[in-house]
């Protein structure tokens, strides 16, 4: 399998598209081509927040894991939920209210100096200061939404913020990656003692496996990996006595060979 195919590995197309997620990409290579930062504005407060778009991406030089995490340089992804740095509320970005876009292009004089001083003539330089200028400066103080962290993100869902099955799973497959994350990039002979999970935590996949559907061959996927990161490898490899389409096969060889070893760490797909 091809790593392209396994873009859809952990999470099918949903039908909100505000909860795709980094796992869902176009197996195409076109350049990355930013989009307007849109500003927007917290539902709860009114604090403004800069969320980053895209018009096109690529995955060079991505890397992909057992857990259907992807890290894509190339293909930023921005989250579908976020926590308000004015009141500390959590809320969904689709809901919240976009108030203006700031083209890509434009950036901070300070960051104009820096950057892009020399690469360009004075008066084109001058000329993108003045078009920043223009902008309010309450646009231009907003801060970037950012991602949430495990214990956020079970937090926001014991707030109440997922309304539907499809928002709790992608809340809890959220938390699952936070909380690997420590993992995917430490010596390899620490990771077992990274790795203690939170009663939260462990709360949070127990409840991931009554969500996922053992007949749909991406969710029956997600759900063996839960069972081999949960200890529970013989249940894993039960579940993955099935005939996956091809371009699952080759993680579904990949977390049996970890299940059969009894290793319940998040492994790379090379």
């Amino acid at each position: 399998m091809g790593k392209a195919a396994l873009g859809g590995l952990v999470l099918q197309k949903p039908r909100d598209k505000a909860l795709a997620m980094s796992t869902l990409y176009e197996t195409g290579r076109p350049s990355m081509i930013p989009g307007p930062d849109q500003i927007i504005e917290c539902p709860h407060c009114k604090t403004l927040a800069r969320v980053r778009t895209l018009i096109s991406g690529n995955t060079f030089g991505a890397q992909w894991w057992t857990d259907g995490k992807m890290i894509a340089p190339m293909l930023p992804v921005s989250p579908a939920i976020t926590r308000c740095r004015g009141c500390g509320r959590y809320f969904w970005i689709s809901q919240a209210k976009v108030v203006g876009e700031i083209p890509p292009w434009l950036v901070s004089p300070d960051a104009l100096n820096e950057r892009l001083a020399e690469l360009m003539p004075s008066d084109q330089a001058a000329r993108l200061k003045r078009e920043w200028e223009k902008f309010p400066p309450e646009w231009k103080a907003a801060e970037r939404v950012r991602e949430l962290t495990e214990m956020e993100y079970l937090e926001a869902i014991q707030n109440g913020m997922a309304h539907n099955r499809e928002q709790e799973r992608y809340l809890r497959i959220c938390a699952w990656w936070a909380g690997n994350d420590p993992l995917r990039f430490s010596n390899p002979e620490r990771a077992p003692t990274i790795l203690q999970r939170s009663p939260e935590a462990l709360r949070n996949l127990e409840r991931l496996l009554e969500l996922l559907d053992e007949t749909n061959p991406v969710e029956r996927l997600q759900k063996a990996e839960v069972l081999r990161e949960l200890g529970r490898f013989d249940e894993a490899l039960q579940l993955l006595e099935f005939d996956f389409p091809d371009e699952y096969k080759k993680v579904a060889d990949l977390i049996r060979e970890l299940a059969r070893r009894k290793n319940p760490l998040v492994q790379e797909v090379l």
